[in-house]
């Protein structure tokens, strides 16, 4: 017989273990790892005998091939109780889902592929795909020829335990690791598009981990369907955290797409300041330059100095959506010029904002319907339009991202729709 040094966890599935003295222990039902090191790594054996099932860990186990089928083989056998920190493949990852972080979507895991590094079995790839699922089925060949027929790719699908992360195997109690740490690394557009394929369960799994940054970009990014199911499930700390991180336009559509618990939740988290203009915007009809506006803008009087006005930003940490257009305005809040952030750096830092200000600005009136700063935008090829009152008074902006992500992108998947149908 050949000792295996790499082999499939469902090889080894349902196969019986045998001690020193060749006695059977029963059958293989699962195994336990820990994930404290990285790669997946077994710490224990679940085997059922005669109904009854034990926990065991070995002092030496070895896994052979004896022509085709598995035998295994220990010595040193004892009862173990599960740690808290361990997990079951079966259980937690077999047939389960598992992102995967190159190709940026959630899989399915079909088999785990299993190798002894320095005396220890460990995790170290996943199989995804049809291949696998033929293979467990025991009709290998006839999965090949179907695929054949079809006229479709019939290769194993591996990804190395570096290049995904499992939504199962986290630990809360394990203060040293960082929950999802490889999906932290992923753009929020991407994170949100896997986080719309996990079920609920998971995905308030995830969504509570990310730091309070990637949690409101993200949040950002899903589709407005799923947006209700996460703000019920989320923690009231949680709620009031994304909600602090979120500018308060993007509350004002979030609000849009919910209803009863859901919008109560979100208006009872909401900072008193931040609540009363949540108000303010949602008063003004769909489709005008108010609805769409953010109140998050950076505005100075015309004696401000460009050091003074540095120095303030610095302290800020604006949003770099917003800090690219410094407005200068009166006493009254009514816009006279703008700064642009390459002419700030440049310029002496005794130089008043009034002496580099541009004075002809493109500004749209809060009452314009949404086209008319859409026009202006591509115009001008603006980043952000200024948006007045009656009395030309500064009272937001609208952000071509924003334009984007809520006239265009709908309108181009509408479109994209009805010519794939």
């Amino acid at each position: 017989m050949k000792r295996l040094l790499v082999f499939l966890y469902t090889q080894i599935l349902g196969k019986k273990i045998y001690d020193e003295f060749g006695d059977d222990l029963g059958e293989l039902k699962d195994v336990y790892v820990t994930t404290e090191d990285g790669y997946p790594r077994i710490i224990g054996y679940k085997v059922k005998k005669t109904g009854v099932t034990f926990h065991y860990e070995f002092k030496n186990i070895n896994f052979y091939d004896n022509d085709g089928d598995v035998v295994i083989k220990t010595i040193g056998s004892r009862e173990i109780l599960p740690r808290t920190y361990s997990y079951l493949l079966s259980q937690h990852l077999l047939d389960r889902k598992i992102v995967d972080i190159n190709g940026k979507k959630v899989v399915r895991v079909d088999d785990l592929r299993i190798a002894e590094i320095v005396g220890e079995y460990k995790v170290v790839a996943v199989e995804t795909g049809a291949p696998a699922r033929f293979r467990r089925a025991g009709i290998p060949r006839f999965g090949k020829f179907i695929y054949k027929v079809l006229r479709k790719d019939f290769q194993d699908r591996v990804l190395m335990w570096d290049n995904v992360e499992s939504v199962e195997m986290i630990n809360n109690n394990l203060q040293l690791a960082v929950p999802y740490q490889k999906l932290s690394t992923l753009h929020p557009a991407d994170l949100a598009d896997i986080l719309e394929e996990l079920d609920e369960m998971s995905r308030k799994r995830v969504f509570e981990a990310l730091d309070e940054d990637l949690a409101a970009d993200t949040f950002e990014e899903i589709e407005g369907e799923y947006k209700g199911s996460i703000i019920k499930d989320l923690s009231e700390t949680k709620t009031a955290e994304l909600l602090e991180n979120m500018d308060n336009d993007e509350i004002v559509d979030l609000l849009d797409e919910l209803e009863g618990e859901e919008r109560e939740k979100v208006l009872f988290n909401l900072e008193k300041e931040d609540a009363q203009q949540v108000k303010e915007l949602l008063k003004y009809e769909n489709e005008s330059v108010g609805s769409m506006m953010s109140k998050d803008f950076i505005a100075f009087r015309l004696n401000v100095t460009v050091e003074e006005t540095i120095d303030i930003l610095k302290e800020m940490e604006p949003d770099e959506d917003v800090m690219f257009y410094i407005y200068v305005v009166d006493e009254e809040g009514r816009i006279e010029g703008l700064v642009i952030l390459r002419d700030l750096i440049l310029s002496d830092g005794s130089t008043m904002l009034k002496d580099i200000m541009e004075q002809n600005i493109t500004r749209v009136n809060h009452d314009d319907p949404i086209g008319d700063a859409i026009e202006q935008a591509a115009k001008y090829d603006l980043l952000s339009t200024a948006v007045v009152d009656k009395e030309d008074r500064l009272v937001g902006i609208v952000k071509i991202h924003d334009i984007i992500d809520e006239v265009l992108y709908p309108l181009w998947k509408k479109k994209n729709r009805t010519r794939n149908q």
